[in-house]
């Protein structure tokens, strides 16, 4: 007869047999079975940390602009970016600005004056759209006839001129004309209105107001647009952009202090104006973690200034975009020593100058699509160092058959950590057992968080050698492990150093990677 004993054990064999195979997520290390011993070894979990994927998940922001890059050399970019603050030339400039009611024509030659921008002078401005009456009221008696003109305004060569024909006593409207393909010249943001009126006598007339102040011809404008305009821009300032960028390195609640080598920022304007533009720089600071205002200062602008590149007409370079890059780091402004202060925002506003060195010779243009793109970004290239960076993370968890084995027959309790690390990174770790609305059970390490995972050796520039394997034991009683098997999740606060406790700055590249195995050895007594 077998006895009870052999019994117990056989069943907790054939038990253990049951779920290893199916809970394994992979082997911490083979489990055993000591000779003559009721020791079992179960592996709960193993992940492979790619760095990148790290980076991705501690650094991830809400915004869609900001994002990780991976460079040639495997080295990572964090970049910060702002909205693309795009101003288009019709916010700025109003030109030709007709009113609803018809423009009186009191004579029969009359200069009309452009509604333009104050110092701007308009040579040439062609039509996208628009649709011109004609208004005429007849005074006298008899019939009269003639022909409005439009001097400037032609197209295909031929300058525009409306024949008329209205009976006496009578008020006429011509047909309305499409203004579209049509191109107006002037040299004085004027347009000339002209007419010969006549009566069947051939005497010349002009057309007598209707009442006092309102003239007998006039010129309704509807739906008049610009594809083009060709000038001088004159000397003016105007609005261009006002943002905030937020910069979170450090996103998550948890404590943590970064040491950034070599931040740069970066002004990306995008400029289709064609004509001389500069930038004036209103406002450009950071505000640290600590509250405080600091004021970017660098020797790329000229005094709070730079120059725009743009596109010209004398090159032929109407429809083209040209671009400013402004970058400013630790070689030409203090930016260094404003993410020692560890920025939460950049808040900057650039206002435009056109004409700034009041040049009158400069003959420039604008299209309809002509726009100003400015962008502010923030570059981080992942290289310097870490003191108790925070992350979060939760996974998933399963005991297996260990959940509803009978905790009166169990001895001992050990969880096992292994980490082989590549990384110049060391890690100290919380672990939270937690059920499944998330409520938390109790956790690995009873205190402070525990160091597990040694850093990597590195060189003298900062690369890490080698890989490091560190082992941590931690035993459980089994009252708290009654507990903490029936959890369904782990909740993981994290906590990086780099190399030599956060002292020496380190590169950080998306080839690096560390395991983690978590493993459980229960013991029984029989």
């Amino acid at each position: 007869m077998i006895s009870k004993h052999w019994l117990r054990t056989l069943l907790l064999l054939l038990v253990a047999g049951s779920f290893y195979p199916a809970c394994r997520k992979a082997s911490l290390e083979e489990a055993d079975i000591a000779d003559h011993t009721a020791e079992f070894a179960f592996p709960l979990l193993q992940t492979t940390l790619n760095l990148k994927d790290l980076m991705f998940t501690v650094l991830n922001d809400s915004l869609s602009s900001d994002t990780i890059v991976v460079n040639p050399d495997n080295t990572m970019t964090l970049y910060y970016s702002g909205d693309v603050a795009e101003k288009p030339a019709t916010d700025i400039f109003e030109f030709f600005k007709f009113p609803d009611a018809p423009i009186p024509v009191p004579d029969t030659f009359y200069k009309f004056p452009i509604d333009v921008p104050d110092s701007v002078y308009v040579h040439r401005a062609d039509v996208k759209s628009g649709i011109l009456t004609v208004v005429l009221n007849n005074g006298f008696d008899e019939p009269v006839h003639g022909t409005f003109h439009i001097p400037q305004m032609s197209k295909n060569g031929q300058s525009f001129s409306y024949d008329f024909n209205v009976p006496g006593k009578q008020f006429a409207l011509s047909p309305g004309f499409d203004l579209t393909g049509y191109q107006l010249l002037s040299d004085s943001n004027t347009l000339e209105f002209r007419y010969e009126a006549y009566l069947p006598d051939g005497s010349r007339v002009v057309l007598p107001e209707i009442s006092p102040g309102i003239a007998g011809v006039g010129i309704l404008l509807n739906g008049f647009t610009l594809s083009y305009v060709e000038g001088y821009w004159g000397f003016a300032e105007y609005p261009l952009t006002l943002d905030t960028i937020d910069i979170d390195i450090n996103q998550t609640n948890l404590k943590g202090n970064i040491q950034v080598k070599d931040p740069k920022v970066t002004m990306t304007v995008a400029n289709s104006w064609g004509f001389p533009t500069r930038g004036v720089v209103k406002y450009l600071s950071f505000i640290g973690k600590d509250g405080q205002e600091y004021k970017l200062e660098s020797t790329v602008f000229n005094g709070d200034s730079i120059d725009f590149e743009y596109p010209s007409l004398v090159a032929g370079e109407v429809g083209q975009t040209k671009y400013t890059h402004i970058v400013l780091d630790g070689t030409n402004s203090n930016i260094g020593t404003i993410f020692n202060a560890q920025p939460t925002q950049l808040i900057y506003e650039v206002a435009g100058i056109s004409n700034a060195k009041l040049d009158p010779t400069i003959v420039g243009f604008l299209t309809d699509e002509s726009t100003i793109a400015l962008r502010m970004s923030v570059e981080l290239v992942l290289e310097g160092s870490a003191q108790d960076f925070g992350a979060e993370q939760t996974l998933d968890l399963n005991f297996g058959g260990f959940s509803d084995l009978d905790t009166d027959n169990i001895e001992e309790v050990e969880f096992k950590v292994v980490t082989e690390n590549q990384t110049p990174i060391s890690t100290s770790l919380q672990l939270y057992f937690q059920d499944e609305d998330a409520n938390t059970i109790d956790s690995l390490f009873l205190g402070d968080p525990q160091f597990i995972m040694q850093a990597a050796p590195v060189d003298a520039n900062g690369n890490s050698i080698g890989q490091q394997r560190t082992e941590t034991f931690v035993p459980m009683d089994v009252a708290r492990f009654e507990r903490v098997r029936e959890a369904k999740k782990m909740y993981l606060k994290t906590f990086f150093t780099t190399a030599d406790g956060g002292t020496v700055p380190v590169k950080l590249l998306a080839t690096q990677n560390a395991t983690v195995k978590l493993g459980l050895k229960i013991k029984t007594r029989f």
